[in-house]
């Protein structure tokens, strides 16, 4: 039997063995913090409480900030008024939310959510509602192509 040093042969092929320096992404929770743990940018909201605004003339970031700023004043129904399907709107919404759309939305709304009610009274282009884990959206017409693309939880109507 021949003796193989298999660290030398490693080392020839080009492979190391380094540590490697970085962050990590593992997240720890301290059992002290009780059952309720909330996303980074969650907020206290009062579901009696609602706001209205109107979109018409608002860029597409400029509308999803508006909607984090009032959820952050505690806002827990908030009404966006022309949408004019603009693509990307309520996405990343990681909050109990009531959220109203009074017309139609573009490409890729609503997605990556996690728990808001969401009520859209126009059309949604395709994506609508992708990666969505909790909650609920409901669209009174049509909704386009891959509606509810690898969703993961939650309902759609």
């Amino acid at each position: 039997m021949a003796n193989v040093n298999t660290e030398q042969r490693s080392t020839e092929m080009g492979m190391h063995s380094e540590q490697l320096a970085g962050r990590t992404q593992q997240t720890f929770f301290s059992a002290e913090e009780g059952e309720r743990y909330l996303y980074p940018g969650a907020y206290e909201v009062d579901f009696d409480k609602r706001a209205e605004f109107d979109a018409q003339n608002m860029e597409i970031t400029a509308v999803n900030l508006k909607i984090r700023g009032l959820m952050e004043e505690g806002f827990g129904h908030i009404v966006v008024k022309n949408p004019n399907a603009k693509h990307s709107l309520g996405v990343g919404i990681l909050n109990r939310l009531k959220l109203d759309f009074e017309g139609s939305l573009g490409y890729f709304g609503c997605g990556l959510i996690d728990g808001p009610n969401v009520h859209i009274s126009g059309r949604v282009g395709w994506s609508c509602a992708e990666n969505m884990m909790a909650g609920t959206v409901l669209i009174e017409k049509n909704a386009g192509s891959t509606f509810g693309a690898a969703i993961r939880g939650g309902d759609l109507i």
